[in-house]
C-alpha cells in the first residue's frame, strides 16, 4: 500500500534552501502524525497533518503525506483523486527520475507505481520503477526493500521471470545473512545501525524475509518450468510455512506442472476455506475453482472442468457484488471475468460445444486482442460448428444422398444420381459479423497470423559476391505476447503458425477460394518442425486445391500413398523427448507434463492408423485419375482404398464407384452396388 514519510520529510526539509526551517512545533506535529498513522488512527492523523500543512504549505513532502493520509482515511477508495494528486505533485515540483537529486522524492514515484500496479497497468509502473532502481542505493532500507519487492512482482506480472530471478539474487546478497557472510559483509555499514528496527517495521525478521524471497523464487521457477530447482524451494516453504495459503497454492501449482494432477487437487483441498480474500484482494474461492478447472482440463475431464469454471465465474460475480462499486485500491481490479471466460471457452471447445465456446471467446477477445491463440480458437469454433467430424459421411443419411430419386415407371424408370454430399455454396454471411461461420473463421485466422510477429529482417555482411555484400537474414522473434498466459517461445510460435496455416487452407477450400488455399498449403509444407499429421493434411489440401485449379498432374504428385510414413500429432522435438523418457532418461519427465501434445491430441485424430491414412490418400488419388479419364487406375486405387478404409464406407466412395462403373459401361455392377447398399430403391435402368 502507499507509504508515508511524515516525520522524515519534515526533518529533511531543513536542508532545502527554498523552504523555511522546521520549528520544534512542526517537528512535534510530524511526530504525532506519524504516531497516529502507525496506530491506524487516520482521522486523528489527518488533523495533525493539516496543522503541518498550514505552516508548510509550499513543502511538497508535506503535501504528499497529506495526500497519503487522506487516501488511507477514505479506506483507500479515493484512488483517482490520490493518483491525480501524485501526478500534480510531480508536475508542480518538476520531479524527474533522470537525476539523483530526486532521491528525497522517490517515495512519490513508488506510490505512483503502487497505484498503477493495482490498476494492472504493469508496463507503465515498470517503466517508472526501472528508473527508480537506478537510484535505489541512496534510499533508506525500508523503501529499498519495498521497491525491490514491487519490481519482482511487476516482472512476474509482465512474464519476465529471468529479470525477476536476477532481482531476487540482488535481494539475497543485500538482505539474507548467509549471502552477506559469504560476500564479506558487503553493504552492512551502508545500511545504518537501525537495520533491525526497519526489518521489524517491514513485517518480519530475517527468517520471514528469507521465506518471502523463497516464495518469489518459487513463482519464477514455476513460470520457467524449472521443476528441479523449484522442488527444493517448495520443500523449504512446506517445512517452514505449511499453513500459509500462498505456499499451498504454490505447491499445488508445482505438482500441476509436473503432471501430478491428483496431488495438485489434494493440495488445493488443504487451503483454508474460511478466508475469502487474500491481502492483495484476490478472491480465494474463485482461484480454487479456476485451478480445479485447469487441472481437470489436463486430466481430459472436460465436462467436469467446465463445471468448475462455471463455479469460478459465479464466485467472481458474488465477489463483485459483495465489494460493490466503491472498492479499496487492493480490490480495485478484483474482477477476473475475461480470464475466466477465456478458460471456459477453451474447455467448452473440448466438450464439443463450439457455439457455447464461441460466445465465451468472442467476449474474451475484446480484451485479449493481441493473443493469436484466441483468434485461432475462435476459428476452430467456427470450423467445428460447421463440420463437427468426418464420421458423419459414413452415416446412412449421407449414403442415401447418393441416389437423389427416380423418374418414370416400369421399364422406363430411371434413377437420378445425387450431386454430392458437400454443398460448397458460399453463404451471404459478412466476415466482419461475429458469428460461427466459415467467413468469420477466415477473418479470425488472418488476425491470428497478423499477431504472430512477422519475421524481422536484419542486414548481415556476407561472404558472397553480391553487389553490396549485404544479405537480409530472417530472424525469429524471441517471444510473442499471448495474454492472459505466458508469452510464446519461438518453438511455440512455429507450431502455432503451422496450425493457423492448416486451418486457413481448410477454410479457404470450403469457401471456394482455391488459389489462397493453395498458397496456405504451400506455406504450411515449407514450415520447419511439422508434425506428421500436419504434413499429411498439407499434401491433401494442396492436392485438392490443385485439382480445383485444373492442375491434376501436379495434384497427383502430392497423392502418393507410399509417401505417408507418419501421421502422429507430436512435433519432432517432442517425440525425441518422449523417446528419451522411454529409454530410461527420466530427467526431462517434468518438461513433458507442460505440453498437451505430449499426452495425446486434443481431438481424436482421424485417420487413426497408417493403413487408413494411406486408404484416404488412395481414394483421393483415384478421384484425380478419374478426372483425367484414367478409369483403370482410378478403379484400382479405389478398390485398394475400400479394403482398408473401414466400414461402413463413406458416401464419397459410393459416388466414385457408381461414376466409374457407369463411365466404363458396367451397368450390372452399378445396379449391384445400388441393390446392396440402397435396397429401398429397385432400379430398372440407370
Amino acid at each position: 500500500m502507499a507509504d508515508s514519510k511524515t516525520a522524515q520529510s519534515a526533518e529533511a526539509a531543513e536542508s532545502a534552501p527554498s523552504l523555511p526551517a522546521v520549528t520544534d512545533q512542526q517537528k512535534e506535529y510530524a511526530k504525532q502524525a506519524l504516531k497516529e498513522f502507525e496506530n491506524r488512527q487516520y482521522s486523528a492523523c489527518v488533523s495533525w497533518v493539516s496543522k503541518l500543512v498550514g505552516h508548510r504549505s509550499s513543502d511538497s513532502k508535506v503535501a504528499h503525506n497529506k495526500a497519503v493520509v487522506d487516501f488511507y482515511n477514505s479506506g483507500c477508495k479515493n484512488v483517482e483523486a490520490f493518483k491525480r494528486t501524485l501526478e500534480n505533485l510531480c508536475q508542480m515540483t518538476n520531479l524527474s527520475l533522470d537525476s539523483r537529486e530526486d532521491v528525497d522524492h522517490a517515495v512519490i514515484f513508488y506510490n505512483r507505481c503502487i497505484v498503477l500496479y493495482h490498476q494492472r497497468q504493469y508496463h507503465t509502473a515498470l517503466k517508472i520503477l526501472d528508473k527508480l532502481f537506478q537510484i535505489v542505493e541512496p534510499l533508506d532500507e525500508y523503501l529499498t526493500k519495498k521497491t525491490l519487492v514491487l519490481l519482482v512482482e511487476l516482472y512476474l506480472c509482465t512474464h519476465q521471470p529471468e529479470k525477476a530471478m536476477s532481482m531476487i539474487g540482488y535481494m539475497e546478497k543485500l538482505y539474507l545473512p548467509s549471502s552477506k557472510s559469504s560476500s564479506g559483509g558487503q553493504g552492512d555499514d551502508d545500511k545504518g545501525e537501525n537495520k533491525d528496527t526497519k526489518e521489524t517495521k517491514d513485517g518480519g525478521d530475517g527468517e520471514n524475509w528469507k521465506a518471502r524471497i523463497s516464495m518469489y523464487k518459487t513463482r519464477c521457477l514455476i513460470m520457467l518450468k524449472s521443476t528441479k530447482l523449484c522442488k527444493r524451494e517448495v520443500k523449504y516453504l512446506i517445512s517452514t510455512q505449511s499453513t500459509n495459503t500462498t505456499v499451498i497454492y504454490l505447491k499445488s501449482n508445482f505438482e500441476y506442472i509436473r503432471g501430478n494432477n491428483r496431488k495438485a487437487i489434494k493440495m488445493l483441498g488443504t487451503a483454508p476455506q474460511a478466508q475469502l480474500f487474500t491481502e492483495m484482494g484476490e478472491c480465494l474461492p474463485l482461484m480454487y475453482f479456476n485451478n480445479l478447472g485447469c487441472i481437470h482440463f489436463h486430466m481430459r475431464k472436460h465436462h467436469l472442468g467446465s463445471f468448475y469454471f462455471r463455479k469460478a465465474v459465479r464466485e467472481n460475480e458474488n465477489a463483485l457484488k459483495d465489494t460493490g462499486t466503491d472498492r479499496p485500491l487492493h480490490k480495485h481490479t478484483l474482477s477476473r471475468h475475461f480470464e475466466l471466460l477465456y478458460n471456459m471457452g477453451i474447455q467448452l471447445l473440448h466438450c464439443d460445444k463450439p457455439l457455447a465456446a464461441f460466445d465465451c471467446l468472442i467476449e474474451a477477445v475484446q480484451v485479449y486482442q493481441t493473443n493469436p491463440r484466441i483468434w485461432l480458437r475462435l476459428a476452430e469454433c467456427c470450423i467445428q460448428a460447421n463440420r463437427p467430424n468426418n464420421e458423419e459421411d459414413r452415416n446412412l443419411e449421407k449414403r442415401m444422398e447418393v441416389i437423389k430419386g427416380s423418374v418414370g415407371s416400369g421399364i422406363h424408370r430411371k434413377l437420378i444420381i445425387g450431386t454430392g454430399i458437400y454443398s460448397k455454396d458460399v453463404s451471404n454471411n459478412h466476415p466482419a459479423i461475429p458469428q460461427a461461420s466459415l467467413e468469420f473463421a477466415s477473418l479470425c485466422l488472418r488476425n491470428a497470423m497478423l499477431h504472430l510477429n512477422p519475421l524481422e529482417v536484419e542486414k548481415v555482411v556476407t561472404t558472397d559476391e553480391s553487389s553490396d555484400g549485404i544479405k537480409p537474414v530472417p530472424v525469429e522473434p524471441t517471444s510473442v505476447a499471448a495474454p492472459p498466459g505466458n508469452p510464446m517461445k519461438p518453438n511455440e510460435v512455429a507450431h502455432l503458425r503451422s496450425s493457423i496455416l492448416a486451418a486457413s487452407s481448410y477454410v479457404a477450400l470450403n469457401l471456394n477460394n482455391h488459389l489462397m488455399a493453395l498458397h496456405y498449403a504451400e506455406d504450411l509444407l515449407k514450415q520447419p518442425k511439422l508434425s506428421g499429421a500436419q504434413k499429411y493434411i498439407g499434401h491433401l489440401y494442396m492436392a485438392e486445391a490443385l485439382v480445383e485449379l485444373d492442375r491434376i498432374a501436379d495434384a497427383i504428385t502430392h497423392l502418393n500413398p507410399e509417401s505417408v510414413t507418419d501421421i502422429s500429432t507430436c512435433p519432432p522435438e517432442m517425440k525425441s523427448d518422449q523417446d528419451k523418457q522411454d529409454k530410461g532418461d527420466k530427467g526431462e519427465k517434468d518438461l513433458l507434463a507442460e505440453s498437451t501434445e505430449a499426452k495425446s491430441a486434443l481431438y481424436p485424430w482421424s485417420p487413426k492408423d497408417m493403413s487408413r491414412a494411406k486408404a484416404i490418400m488412395q481414394y483421393n488419388l483415384a478421384t484425380a485419375h478419374a478426372m483425367r479419364g484414367e478409369y483403370d487406375k482410378a478403379m484400382s486405387n479405389l478398390t485398394e482404398s475400400s479394403k482398408n478404409i473401414g466400414t461402413p464406407l463413406p458416401a464419397q466412395m459410393y459416388f466414385l464407384k457408381l461414376y466409374l462403373d457407369l463411365m466404363e459401361g458396367r451397368r450390372k455392377m452399378a445396379q449391384f452396388v445400388i441393390k446392396d447398399h440402397f435396397g429401398h430403391v429397385t432400379p430398372n435402368r440407370v
